[in-house]
């Protein structure tokens, strides 16, 4: 059982969510609670080649106990919107343009699905695992100290005075 699914609509988009960390970020929050039954999975199914079996995969993935989705989109970026249509809208769904191909897509969708979009290419990615953490971590005093946790440890640093 996944709480959150990634979901990458093809093979060529493998490279750019290893490369950005997105699944080392859900890692570290999401890590050691799965006792609570919190976890991530990935998959591979594109909107436009396996729109049945992509319907599928959401209704199971509900069904399971899926909080959030995240719509990894390259080129056309169809996925997110068809997921947050597969799911009927009753859960969080999260786009992420891989590139300038996908954003329009990501971005306008039609008054009733509701799709978040959190940045383009590798920081959007590490967004998107931030951003379903917060999700998930409303109301679990756990999760949250989980995330907080990890935003410190993350923080980027001022610096004052530095000679450039």
């Amino acid at each position: 059982m996944a709480t959150v699914a990634v979901v990458l609509g093809s093979k060529s988009d493998k490279d750019a969510v290893s490369d950005s960390g997105m699944l080392e970020i859900l890692q570290d929050i999401l890590g050691g609670r799965g006792v609570k039954g919190l976890s991530f999975e990935t998959s591979i199914c594109s909107a436009h080649r396996n729109p049945a079996s992509l319907q599928e995969y959401a209704e199971k993935a509900l069904e399971n106990g899926t909080k959030v989705f995240v719509g990894v989109a390259g080129m056309a970026a169809a996925l997110p919107g068809a997921l947050a249509g597969c799911t009927g809208m009753t859960v969080p769904v999260i786009a992420v343009p891989l590139d300038e191909h996908g954003i329009d897509s990501c971005l306008y969708m039609p008054p009733g699905v509701p799709v978040l979009t959190t940045g383009v290419g590798k920081p959007g990615l590490r967004n998107a695992a931030i951003a379903a953490c917060q999700i998930l971590s409303t109301g679990d005093g756990y999760l949250s100290t989980s995330l907080v946790n990890y935003l410190a440890d993350n923080e980027k640093k001022p610096e004052f005075g530095v000679n450039l």
